[in-house]
């Protein structure tokens, strides 16, 4: 049996080191054909690992995508 990542693996690892993601280069790098749609089932993932899922705008006006660390919550 052999231990493969599955294209969400693949995006939650690759944002998880800091970088961001567009749709194209998803599609490109991933073979992710709705990244959104990716995003939105790697959410709950990202939070357990402490990040928040950040939305931006890049240079071409692309909608790119990375991570951004969760605020620790104080304790009262």
């Amino acid at each position: 049996m052999t231990n493969t990542l599955t294209k969400q693996d693949k995006v939650l690892n690759y944002l998880s080191r800091g970088r961001t993601l567009s749709q194209e280069s998803a599609y490109n790098m991933f073979g992710v054909g709705n990244l959104r749609a990716t995003i939105s089932d790697i959410k709950e993932a990202a939070h357990k690992m402490g990040f928040l899922v950040a939305r931006t705008t890049g240079r071409h006006g692309e909608t790119r995508y990375g991570f951004t660390s969760r605020p620790k919550r104080s304790r009262r």
